[in-house]
């Protein structure tokens, strides 16, 4: 028999049968799969956008997906996007992680009666593909915390014949951390490593503080890279270098050939999961044919 108690279903009687017959209906409808290559469905698969003139695409999981195969997943959205137009590569600027973490509660105990919440989609995904959670009342529980991880990835870039880069790494710089080296309230951008074969080894060094790129203030990694072109593979910068203003030019060099070999290699990691039943898009992917 079932009474409510406190707004849940407590079973009296035979547990032991309501214990089988609440796991049964849970494995039903929850997925214990990864979220598959997919246009974007309650809030997983992929999605594109545009922001500033630059092509955005974001994949989403579930707490089953790991980071590294969304990260995969978007760059093979933006593969896919570029080829589409007529072949060309793509030439990713920048890559945001955005991804989630949820701490819950887990119990268990001698006896079982469900509860049923609704909880804000994805993060009881893992429990229940409507986005409704179960929890558990029992009358001696064990619990304990458990973090479920969403991974969400977004890829900037632009589709392009010829990708090109100053083989120099760079991290942000907030306008609090550089408060009191300039008067403005905007960040920056600083050198943290430069590549054995960049064009610039003479030029820059660790720990420059990049302010202006052509003229033009700059806080975000990606609006600097978005400058180098086939037009434009030099860039006029303005850097703070031990207090001391230095102009200098940022040079860089043509990566394309090794942007395709990282392409194919995307493509083939991608493309052998739609053998897959779940996979049923890369079926049909003209990319994986």
């Amino acid at each position: 028999m079932a009474v409510v108690k406190d707004g849940h279903f407590i079973f009296r009687g035979n547990a032991m049968f309501f214990q089988i017959l609440i796991l049964a209906l849970i494995a039903s409808c929850s997925s214990t799969k990864p979220t598959p290559y997919q246009k974007e469905k309650k809030k997983q698969g992929y999605r594109d956008n545009v922001f500033e003139e630059m092509k955005v695409t974001s994949f989403k999981g579930n707490s089953y997906t790991k980071k590294d195969r969304a990260r995969m997943f978007a760059e093979f959205r933006a593969i896919e996007s570029c080829r589409s137009e007529s072949h060309k590569h793509a030439n990713i600027i920048d890559i945001f992680d955005k991804t989630i973490e949820k701490e819950i509660i887990r119990s268990s105990g001698g006896a079982w009666g469900p509860s049923f919440y609704g909880g804000m989609y994805p993060y009881y995904s893992r429990y229940s593909s409507i986005g409704v959670g179960v929890d558990y009342s029992t009358i001696s529980t064990n619990s304990w915390s458990e973090t479920l991880i969403f991974p969400y990835i977004e890829v900037y870039y632009t589709c392009t014949d010829a990708i090109f880069r100053p083989q120099v790494h760079f991290k942000e710089l907030t306008s609090e951390q550089i408060k009191h080296l300039v008067k403005d309230v905007k960040g920056a951008i600083q050198v943290e490593n430069i590549l054995k074969d960049s064009p610039n080894i003479n030029s820059i060094q660790l720990g420059d503080i990049i302010l202006k790129a052509n003229g033009k203030r700059i806080e975000k990694v990606y609006e600097l890279i978005r400058m180098f072109n086939p037009e434009s593979r030099d860039v006029s910068l303005q850097m703070l270098r031990e207090g001391n203003i230095v102009v200098t030019k940022l040079k860089s060099a043509d990566v394309t050939n090794e942007v395709i070999r990282t392409e194919e290699g995307i493509i083939q990691n991608v493309c052998r999961y739609k053998e897959d039943d779940k996979q049923l898009e890369l079926k049909s992917r003209e990319i994986c044919q």
